[in-house]
C-alpha cells in the first residue's frame, strides 16, 4: 500500500494521539489504513463476524499499535499496523474454529442422545458428556419451543423428556411412523443448526 501521509505526518499523529488523545488524528490515520483492512479482512473468510465488527476490531488494533509502536525503530507504521492486524484476525479465526469445533461436539452428543432415546435409553449414554456441554445443550433445548412447530415439540418432548421409542410416540399421537420419523429428523436438524 502506497502512503499518501508522509511518514512526519504519520509519525506527528501518532504523537497526537498518545499526547493529546486527538480523535481528529486518528479518524484521519485509520482512515489512511482502510484499504489495507478491508484488503485483510478479504483475505479470510470470517463465519461468526459481520464486517462492523471486523472494523471495529481493525480500530482497536490501530489504536494499540499507535500505543505500543517504537517511532525510532527501522519499520514503518504501516507495515507495523499490518502485522498486527493479521495477528488479530488469526487469532479470531482460530476462536472461531474452536467454536465450530465445540459446536460440532455438542451437535454429536445431542445425536447421540436422540438416537439412544426410548426402550434402549439409559444414563450411561449421557453420562460422557460434559457439565459444560450439558448446560448448552440444555440452553439449546429451551430455545426449541421457539423453533419447532407444536407437532414437532410434542415428538421432542415425548422422546427426550419421557424417553419414548418413535414407535411408542405414533400410538401414543395415533400418527403414522413415517410422520413420527419425520418429526424426529426436523427436530435434529433444527436443534443441531441452534448448537453452530
Amino acid at each position: 500500500m502506497i502512503n499518501s501521509l508522509s511518514n512526519d505526518k504519520i509519525i506527528q499523529q501518532i504523537l497526537n494521539i498518545r499526547n493529546a488523545n486527538s480523535d481528529a488524528d486518528f479518524q484521519e490515520l485509520f482512515f489512511q489504513y482502510r484499504p489495507l483492512v478491508l484488503s485483510s479482512i478479504n483475505r479470510y473468510h470470517f463465519r461468526f463476524y459481520e464486517i462492523d465488527d471486523l472494523l471495529q476490531e481493525a480500530r482497536i488494533v490501530c489504536y494499540q499499535a499507535v500505543l505500543a509502536y517504537n517511532i525510532e525503530g527501522k519499520i514503518t507504521f504501516g507495515k507495523f499496523y499490518q502485522q498486527s492486524l493479521l495477528n488479530c484476525f488469526c487469532s479470531i479465526l482460530r476462536k472461531e474454529s474452536a467454536t465450530k469445533r465445540k459446536a460440532d461436539r455438542f451437535a454429536e452428543s445431542f445425536e447421540n442422545i436422540l438416537e439412544t432415546q426410548g426402550e434402549y435409553y439409559s444414563n450411561s449414554a449421557i453420562s460422557h458428556i460434559s457439565p459444560e456441554n450439558t448446560i448448552i445443550i440444555n440452553e439449546a433445548i429451551n430455545q426449541l419451543p421457539y423453533l419447532l412447530s407444536d407437532f414437532e415439540y410434542h415428538v421432542f418432548s415425548l422422546l427426550y423428556f419421557k424417553h419414548q421409542s418413535p414407535e411408542i410416540i405414533a400410538i401414543l399421537l395415533n400418527e403414522s411412523q413415517s410422520k413420527v420419523n419425520r418429526a424426529v429428523n426436523r427436530c435434529k436438524n433444527k436443534l443441531t443448526e441452534e448448537l453452530l
